[in-house]
């Protein structure tokens, strides 16, 4: 079914058969090919969209060109020159000869299945000595004669019974036995004793270490020498007499000495709670004296550096401040002259249309208040300059007539009288003078207090 639509029902949903074909317009000019293609009427339907034609290919004539990122397997990629070669008869290349040898499954499968391929296999590794000392499965071979049943029947150490000792709550002497094999405790004759020393440090009480020096070839016996500087007589309470000099009665009480010795020993010994004597005292010096050398003096501090010391004579402004120094350049016009040419240019007329490469400023550019809070029609176009340009009556009234703003002509006619002596004007005034009379007469009206009409 073809639905005709007509200008007015363009804009309006109309349901088409997916089936059906639409006629393409019959061309206006039939020398002239038309652009696009014709279409069904069912391309913006789903399927449609989820129907992708296939890729146009390459030529065959450009193909040789083209290098491919993903390579075709099985196929030769060739330089473009001899893409269009022929191929040399014959085969190509040289055969490969595989010679005989050890292959990848021999070497997965290395390990024999029969029993007398395995046993050839041991005693081919026989001759190494790592499979003398430890053979497959077995223990490491350290060459120790073990007694027949030790580890097995018989096991190693010695029975302290542990158990036992656990239940009856000594578990120290399960870790510290008392009991040694020879019966003795910590018996330095004892065998076992150097091994208990040299694992555990067991010592016996007043043992000596024994650090097997040749005591023979110094001619020393350690047991009975002693070590050391012997006194020549025996000293009782040393260490009391000591740290107590006054206790000792053999000691002398008094003893003469040079008098330098003993002012050293005033000047170079500390007392405590008390100043160190350094042989200045006595000196008879004024209680303002000052030890030390004065530091040079140089005028001027930091306080001068930074705020100075200029007279004020110094300090008035120089005769020829603001002058002109060099001949030709002095400005002597008239008083009351100012020269240059002012940055907002008031004094001439803007143009109509200013252009974008005219940076002059003709006092008709919004101010920073006006940039920061723009007026409500600044996004129409409407600006401060168009409230403030000077109309006619019969402009005016047609702007407030379509504006929708109904008012009597009398009404009207007073409140632009009063707008035009605003603007010092006789025939003509500004929107922004109009409204706010406007807004006068509207609280005249009210009640308000006006001064307005």
């Amino acid at each position: 079914m073809v639905v005709a639509m007509s200008s007015q029902t363009m804009h309006t949903n109309v349901l088409l058969s997916t089936d059906e074909y639409v006629q393409p317009r019959r061309p206006v000019l039939p020398h002239v090919q038309s652009a696009g293609d014709a279409t069904r009427s069912n391309a913006d339907c789903t399927a449609s969209c989820l129907s992708f034609e296939p890729r146009p290919q390459t030529p065959d004539h450009q193909k040789k060109y083209r290098h491919p990122v993903l390579h075709e397997p099985g196929k030769i990629v060739r330089h473009f020159g001899t893409a269009e070669d022929p191929l040399p008869e014959g085969s190509f290349g040289r055969a490969t000869i595989a010679r005989p040898g050890e292959s990848v499954a021999d070497y997965i499968k290395s390990y024999p299945q029969s029993s007398l391929a395995q046993w050839a296999l041991q005693r081919a590794e026989d001759v190494y000595a790592s499979s003398k000392r430890e053979p497959l499965g077995k223990g490491y071979v350290r060459g120790h004669q073990i007694p027949n049943g030790l580890g097995n029947a018989t096991p190693f150490g010695v029975a302290i019974h542990a158990k036992e000792l656990d239940r009856a709550g000594q578990a120290k002497s399960a870790m510290f036995p008392k009991d040694h094999p020879s019966g003795s405790s910590r018996d330095p004759e004892d065998p076992t004793h150097p091994l208990y020393v040299t694992s555990h440090g067991a010592y016996a009480a007043g043992e000596q270490r024994h650090r097997h020096y040749d005591w023979n070839r110094a001619g020393l016996d350690p047991a009975t020498h002693s070590f050391g500087l012997a006194s020549g007589s025996d000293q009782h309470d040393g260490l009391k007499q000591a740290l107590q000099p006054g206790q000792d009665l053999a000691a002398s009480s008094a003893r003469l000495c040079d008098h330098h010795w003993q002012e050293f020993q005033v000047t170079n010994r500390d007392e405590l709670g008390q100043v160190k004597q350094l042989g200045m005292a006595g000196r008879q010096l004024p209680a303002d004296h000052i030890f030390g050398v004065p530091s040079k003096h140089e005028s001027g501090s930091v306080s001068t550096l930074l705020k100075g010391d200029y007279s004020p004579e110094q300090l008035q402004d120089d005769a020829d401040l603001g002058k002109s120094l060099k001949e030709g350049w002095r400005n002597l016009g008239p008083a009351g002259r100012i020269y240059g040419v002012p940055t907002v240019r008031k004094d001439i007329k803007a143009p109509k249309k200013q252009s974008i490469a005219n940076a002059q400023n003709y006092g008709n550019e919004p101010n920073s208040m006006q940039l920061i809070h723009p007026s409500a029609t600044a996004e129409r176009g409407v600006n401060e300059q168009h409230y403030n340009q000077q109309m006619s009556k019969d402009a005016l009234r047609d702007i407030i007539g379509a504006s929708g703003i109904l008012m009597d002509s009398a009404v009207f006619d007073a409140i632009f009288q009063h707008a035009a002596q605003r603007d010092q004007c006789s025939d003509s005034c500004c929107l922004d003078s109009f409204m706010h009379s406007r807004q006068q007469w509207l609280a005249q009206r009210m009640g308000i207090y006006c001064t307005c009409l």
